[in-house]
């Protein structure tokens, strides 16, 4: 009994001796860690029973990451990362655990089929590249970024409540930064040339800033539903809303814009199960295109006059200069275009290897495409992600990504015409984040990103469980 007496007094009051041991021994010894010991025992305690709390926080720190350069040449998104790793290592523990049953349903589903395929897939060509550790880094951090926002996600945003605070929490910390960011750029007049200086240190540049809020902006939808009967919140909400739009407009960046009226033309694809003509319809055209380009060298007429495609400073003068060919950023994607072309024609089944681009494209190039920012100093990668992932990961890596993006309207499809008007209303939510992704991706590769990879992979994940839900609902 002594000893039941005992554990019980521990469990009650044993973090408050150990906080008063810690400080003690910070005093004593003069050492900063002891003071901080507490914490960590707190955030491992959180871990060990409330591990979707560190999900929420992981959600909260995405929009508040910086990129921090580390010795070696490696760097890392501080701290979103570190949460990842953290969530990893304690989520194969909370996976494998008997009491953990949902795992089963989505190990079983063809996403997650899909999914995995294209993982060994990436496996296999990383260990077939040219620079194999690179290429092998990739693939380590494609592994945590499915495990943590697919499996992961799937089984902490288990219902509405949940999926309520993931939007909450995402939607609200973004707003925080582009508060911050707009009243920094305000003091340039919101001048075009100075929004990459006012995005800092939250996000690299304009771009990773607008497509972060791109992806985002749709699950404003769903919680505006549930705010229905509480006018005050519905006020705040709005105008959270209007801060995103804000940053939107006053970020500068044209794939953003673009990808906002992607609902117009996806909505009505999903919702009347027009998914398969879609995909049958989009590659034949884009197959179409590369034959006429290609065909008699048509593509040498879109080369650039290299005196005349120049950085604009003004976004007025930029949107003009566009379809003339007199922009910088447009010839230089349509340099490493050109050269990701050829890549792929001289390695279509393997590719390069992933992330080896960078390293291998300056000898697929054409000089009459070049710009005077050809040499590439920020090692940026070809601008376009259906492009590289064919050549990285040669055309099978392409077919697989593609086939992802079928299955997920698919999978749409159904929630777009569900009985239950939250479903309904979550469904279009994850679709339309999804659709705004995949037209960013035109011009961008940023599925390994942490502002943007992050919501590619949950959408999928809560698009998942939305379904489960359906298939519940509507069997009872």
């Amino acid at each position: 009994m002594q000893a039941e007496g005992f554990r019980l007094w521990i469990d009650r009051n044993g973090f408050p001796v150990f906080v008063l041991i810690s400080a003690l021994a910070g005093i004593v010894f003069q050492e900063t860690w002891c003071f901080l010991a507490p914490l960590f025992l707190l955030f491992f305690q959180i871990s060990v029973h409330r591990l979707h709390w560190i999900f929420y926080l992981l959600l909260i720190s995405i929009p508040l990451s910086t990129e921090v350069d580390l010795p070696g040449g490696f760097a890392t998104d501080f701290p979103d990362e570190l949460l990842m790793w953290w969530l990893f290592g304690f989520g194969l523990v909370y996976v494998l655990h008997p009491a953990t049953a949902d795992i089963r349903k989505i190990l079983k589903h063809p996403i997650t089929v899909a999914l995995a395929v294209h993982w060994l897939w990436i496996l296999f060509t990383s260990l077939s590249s040219q620079d194999v550790w690179v290429s092998l880094k990739y693939w380590i951090s494609k592994t945590w970024y499915l495990f943590v926002f697919y499996i992961l996600a799937y089984l902490f945003l288990k219902n509405e409540k949940r999926l309520f605070r993931f939007a909450l929490l995402s939607i609200g910390t973004a707003a925080l930064t582009v508060m911050i960011i707009e009243w920094k750029h305000a003091g340039s007049g919101f001048a075009f040339d100075q929004i990459n200086t006012a995005v800092r240190p939250f996000y690299r540049n304009h771009v990773n800033y607008a497509c972060l809020l791109v992806c985002l902006l749709p699950y404003a939808w769903p919680v505006w539903h549930l705010l229905k009967r509480k006018a005050f919140f519905r006020m705040v909400w709005i105008g959270l809303v209007l801060v995103l739009l804000a940053g939107i407009f006053f970020s500068y960046t044209r794939a953003a814009y673009l990808a906002l009226p992607a609902v117009i033309l996806v909505y009505p694809v999903v919702r009347w199960k027009w998914v398969n003509r879609a995909m049958l319809i989009l590659p034949a055209l884009g197959i179409a295109a590369m034959i006429y380009f290609t065909s008699g060298n048509r593509y040498l007429e879109l080369a650039p006059d290299y005196n005349k495609a120049v950085t604009h400073v003004e976004f007025g003068t930029l949107l003009e200069a566009t379809p003339q060919g007199k922009d910088i950023s447009t010839m230089e994607r349509l340099y490493r275009w050109v050269a990701g072309v050829r890549m792929v024609g001289e390695k279509y089944l393997v590719g390069f290897g992933p992330a080896g681009f960078y390293s291998a494209y300056p000898a697929y190039t054409l000089h009459r495409f070049s710009t005077y920012v050809s040499e590439n100093p920020d090692r940026s990668g070809i601008h376009n992600y259906y492009l590289m992932t064919a050549v990285e990961q040669g055309l099978p890596g392409l077919i697989f990504f593609l086939v992802l993006i079928w299955l997920f309207f698919l999978e749409a499809q159904p929630l777009l015409r569900a009985k239950l008007p939250a479903l309904r209303h979550w469904g279009f939510a994850a679709t339309m984040s999804m659709s705004s992704i995949l037209v960013i991706l035109f011009f961008n590769d940023m599925v390994e990103t942490d502002k943007v990879g992050t919501y590619f992979f949950l959408n999928f994940a809560i698009l998942l469980r939305l379904n489960q839900i359906r298939i519940l609902h509507e069997s009872n």
